[in-house]
């Protein structure tokens, strides 16, 4: 799984408020600007909807921000798996 886009979080943020705000407000949207699928997602069915937006579409676009963010904060937080597997003595090569 990988977005974020190696972005910051106060970027992916960024990020994501401006497209919130293009959906909601009717205007064009940016694609693979480093948010999730859900987040995506869940911005298309706001522009999808608009003028009728519902409160809940927002919601739900949202808590998929926070969710993929937290993924991709943890995902960028783990160190990179070494090239060549560490030599274990004792163990068969």
């Amino acid at each position: 799984m990988s977005f974020g886009g190696g972005h910051t979080a106060e970027a992916r943020f960024s990020t994501f408020e401006t497209e919130l705000s293009a959906a909601v407000g009717g205007q064009p949207m940016r694609m693979h600007v480093g948010l999730g699928p859900d987040t995506d997602s869940a911005l298309i069915t706001i522009a999808l909807a608009h003028p009728d937006i519902t409160d809940d579409m927002i919601a739900t676009a949202r808590r998929a921000f926070v969710a993929e963010s937290v993924v991709a904060d943890i995902v960028a937080e783990v160190p990179a798996l070494p090239e060549e597997p560490a030599a274990i003595p004792g163990a068969a090569q």
